[in-house]
């Protein structure tokens, strides 16, 4: 019986040893992401997080979803930092500025930790940027928009923007003059206003431009939280019909200006579909399947997604929202 015992605590003890070793190496070979939104506030991210969470239970790793709450660059900086310090897997950052973050990044790259971009790129110490849209589709959307919700393509357009430094918008208002400028001469872009990312503030610079200037023939918001804010402007105002609004739009927040006619239509992409694709591009990353001289990229229920530059991939082209199809999204 004593032979007995001691042999059956021996396997006991076996197992729990193997049991533990397997433990630790699948924890040790865990793969785990760091993804970082321009700010955690906006529904936009909200459900880009959610797409990436799915992407992560498909894949079985870890995303760290990690942002400020507002639109801090500082704040992005200090995140990387300590994601470095941990030695994650990868990170994969949406930029509030391409200058401020580049040497963060770049530390990140020479501790061996892969890097990307997703939403809004940075400049230098990414290997790869996932972008929404191109710049120039997105540019002649922007400005078809707001001259079918102004009724004209002559006269001012005031733009509202996120922060003067956030990259992805600054190509936008470049394409978009860009394509104005060949197409609708008449076009003007007299002013660049930031709202911060905040809808109060969006709202206010609205409301005080156009007080100060009434002739102005339309607003191009190139943030999704400042277009409700320069709607609800117009309308305090009481220039719906005299003043259109249009730019990016996140459905949950401009349903009710679709609904009572205030704001035509907005465009986006489904935000959902970036953070999953972001997550599947550092995974490709991480395990060395990111073959760049393919000109494609697996992105699990996406399909394969197209390089568009040596080191730019193509998330889709942008989607236009309006009162017939606003309630067929829920983010």
């Amino acid at each position: 019986m004593i032979n007995l015992k001691s042999r059956l605590t021996f396997v006991k003890n076996l197992v729990l040893v193997v049991l533990a070793s397997f433990l630790f190496i699948s924890s040790a070979n865990a793969i785990t992401i760091g993804l970082m939104p321009k700010f955690t506030s906006d529904p936009y991210f909200v459900a880009a997080n959610e797409g990436a969470q799915e992407a992560a239970k498909e894949l079985g790793i870890t995303v760290e979803f990690n942002g400020p709450v507002n639109a801090d660059v500082s704040a992005q900086v200090d995140i990387v930092e300590k994601w470095i310090r941990r030695n994650v897997d990868a990170i994969a950052v949406s930029a509030n500025d391409p200058d401020a973050l580049a040497p963060v990044m770049k530390k990140a790259q020479a501790a061996g930790i892969k890097t990307s971009t997703w939403d809004a790129d940075v400049n230098g110490g990414r290997d790869v940027f996932l972008n929404q849209a191109t710049f120039a589709g997105l540019g002649a959307t922007f400005v078809e928009m707001a001259v079918r919700a102004a009724g004209t393509s002559e006269g001012d357009f005031l733009i509202v923007t996120a922060v003067l430094t956030a990259p992805n918008q600054n190509r936008w208002i470049d394409e978009l003059k860009k394509y104005a400028a060949e197409k609708y001469p008449g076009m003007n872009f007299p002013a660049i206003l930031p709202g911060d990312e905040d809808f109060e503030k969006s709202k206010n610079v609205t409301f005080n431009y156009l007080q100060a200037n009434p002739n102005t023939a339309g607003v191009i918001c190139v943030t999704g939280v400042a277009t409700p804010g320069a709607v609800e402007a117009v309308k305090q105002l009481d220039m719906v019909g005299k003043v259109g609004v249009t730019g990016l739009g996140v459905p949950s927040l401009i349903r009710p200006f679709l609904k009572d006619g205030s704001l035509k239509e907005a465009a986006l992409w489904n935000p959902i579909d970036i953070g999953y694709g972001a997550t599947y591009i550092a995974h490709a990353q991480v395990t060395g399947t990111l073959d760049k001289a393919s000109g494609e990229v697996d992105a699990g229920r996406l399909g394969t997604l197209k390089f568009i530059g040596p080191d730019t991939v193509l998330l889709g082209e942008p989607y236009i929202f309006t009162k017939d199809n606003v309630d067929l999204f829920s983010f």
